[in-house]
């Protein structure tokens, strides 16, 4: 579901020591992938990931949960903008605790107005009776050119979404599109360069030169988002920042990403 907030508010309508509640709200890159920037909005053509946690679920002699997710984001005029309905779900407590990780996302389009949106996340439990409601702010920015829809995934295909935690000889996938390029006037063809590097935790290269890419040719008029991809391979523990870089060579527009990992040793 949502867009990179501005302000939140947890409410838990429920009283005891229980009650029901929505934690942990961050904004991703991908399914619980890197945290995006707080201060940041999303440029159409986005889709931003939201993750949180739900605690106090209460569970039958099974260890089950029965509850549901319902969305709502409006506009500053109150229009609603984006809603889902009630989602009834059922979760498998497995490893005990009161607490249930959850993700949501939402498609923001290409065409969407600029400006400050509402959204609030609704976790009810169906069984307890109880509801939390997740409230806050943020904003759609003015088209542009600009890196969005980036996600880690453990699959060529990018069909096995991938956290931002990773193990000494894992390999995955970053994939990425740009949007908001533009065209020659006679080829129809863009023209944006890609490209790649990786810093430790001193904020030093671990590659002599960044991976690149160009997309030039080959593309149908029609395609609004160009979709790339780069292979990572993790040889080393610790925590890296992965620069994600692209520029339209036609108008010299630049934006960059900067997608945070941590690798962990094998045990």
């Amino acid at each position: 579901m949502s867009f990179t907030w501005l302000s939140c508010v947890v409410l838990c309508v429920a009283g005891g020591q229980n009650a029901l509640e929505i934690a942990n709200p961050r904004a991703t890159y991908g399914y619980l992938g890197a945290l995006r920037p707080k201060d940041a909005g999303a440029l159409p053509g986005e889709a931003v990931y939201f993750t949180f946690e739900i605690k106090n679920l209460k569970l039958d002699s099974s260890g089950k949960a029965f509850y549901s997710i319902a969305i709502e984001i409006r506009d500053a005029d109150g229009k609603l903008f984006f809603e889902q309905r009630p989602y009834n779900a059922v979760a498998q407590n497995f490893l005990g605790g009161n607490s249930l990780p959850c993700s949501a996302h939402v498609d923001v389009p290409l065409d969407a107005k600029p400006g400050a949106v509402k959204w609030k996340v609704i976790i009810s439990d169906r069984t307890a009776k109880q509801t939390a409601i997740l409230e806050g702010t943020s904003k759609i920015l003015p088209p542009d050119f600009g890196i969005v829809r980036v996600g880690l995934f453990a699959d060529v295909d990018s069909r096995a979404p991938m956290s931002a935690v990773a193990v000494v000889g894992d390999s995955a996938f970053l994939k990425f599109s740009t949007v908001g390029f533009t065209r020659d006037k006679e080829t129809k063809q863009p023209d944006v360069q890609v490209s790649l590097r990786i810093l430790d935790e001193q904020g030093k290269p671990t590659m002599a030169k960044p991976i690149t890419g160009k997309i030039d040719t080959g593309i149908d008029p029609n395609d609004r988002w160009l979709t790339n991809q780069f292979g990572l391979a993790f040889n080393r523990a610790g925590r890296f920042t992965i620069e994600l870089s692209a520029e339209d060579r036609a108008t010299g527009k630049r934006s960059k990403i900067n997608y945070t990992i941590r690798v962990l040793p094998l045990e």
